[in-house]
């Protein structure tokens, strides 16, 4: 279980301004929004004028592009973290939409009375937390019977599915022998903290289960991040912009700090947080880009979980 200190830590990581415009960017390239409209939305199947609760919702991704896709919904978004809250609360004011509200709050003890919402969801949370089955079962305890349960969770066993052309022609068998050992120090290390597991994704149609909700379908998400020389299609564009940011943002040192505190969690060296810091040379990858040269394909494997309460 976390300490005070250690979860402190993890929440000024993701509140960080740098993270948050970050996050920002990743709503646009999580899914293909044609299969967000045609196969997400259809198989959560809220009710006209429904009530829906996104738990840990962070800077408000998931609540924020539900809420313009329904305007007939009123969305409440919860997050332990106050500054991700007001800045979602904020975005969402700037963008125009009404129909959504922040508040403080944490998913491992829902504020929230039995049988309240008609859905309840969840989007790259489940891997973060200290005790992902406690959260299943509060979403479980707060949806109407009826309702609809949908988690968006990834799970990362440490293998690398990405390619580019700049960096993978790089990684031999002992790069990546190591690159998979530092992984599951990370891992350990990341569950010691109690800050979550990164395999998670893959075990929430049991964690609903277990928490009475009947689980009716799993999907992988469609999404495949490309780019392709000279980048002018849109998707390759937003992807662009998103992995510059990504690769310029830890210009304070946070993540190589986070990174570092959970290694040596699960009983690694400075010198291999810092070897799994680095071990993507990013800066070639920008320098690329910035070149027009860079050429990459990437998979985010992302499960994505349909339950519904059993009517009573």
């Amino acid at each position: 279980m976390a300490t005070q200190n250690t979860a402190q830590s993890q929440d000024s990581y993701w509140a960080d301004e740098e993270m948050v415009k970050f996050l920002r960017l990743r709503i646009k390239t999580l899914y293909n929004a044609d299969y967000f409209e045609r196969i997400v939305l259809p198989l959560m199947n809220i009710p006209q004028n429904g009530h829906a609760l996104d738990v840990g919702c962070g800077c408000g991704g998931l609540s924020i592009v539900l809420a313009g896709l329904r305007p007939d919904l009123q969305i409440t978004g919860v997050d332990p973290e106050t500054r991700s809250v007001e800045s979602a609360a904020q975005f969402a004011k700037q963008s125009g939409l009404t129909n959504v509200k922040f508040e403080q709050g944490d998913g491992h003890q829902l504020k929230y009375e039995d049988n309240q919402f008609e859905a309840v969801m969840c989007q790259t949370v489940l891997t973060h937390v200290r005790d992902a089955e406690a959260v299943v079962r509060e979403m479980a305890r707060v949806l109407k019977p009826g309702g609809i349960f949908m988690a968006a969770e990834y799970s990362d066993d440490g293998a690398l599915n990405m390619y580019d052309n700049v960096d993978t022609p790089n990684h031999d068998d002992a790069w990546r022998r190591e690159y998979f050992r530092i992984s599951q120090i990370y891992r350990r290390g990341k569950k010691a903290l109690g800050y979550g597991d990164e395999e998670v994704g893959n075990r929430v149609p049991v964690l609903a289960t277990n928490a009475g909700l009947d689980v009716f379908d799993m999907r992988l998400n469609d999404r495949a991040l490309h780019l392709i020389p000279p980048y002018q299609h849109d998707k390759q564009k937003a992807y662009a912009e998103f992995m510059q940011q990504g690769i310029t943002l830890d210009t304070s040192g946070a993540l190589l700090k986070y990174t570092t505190e959970i290694v040596q969690a699960g009983g690694g060296s400075e010198a291999e947080a810092h070897w799994l810091y680095h071990a993507i040379d990013e800066p070639a990858q920008l320098r690329a880009l910035e070149a027009g040269t860079l050429t990459m394909m990437n998979s985010y494997c992302l499960y994505i979980t349909f339950a519904r309460k059993r009517e009573k």
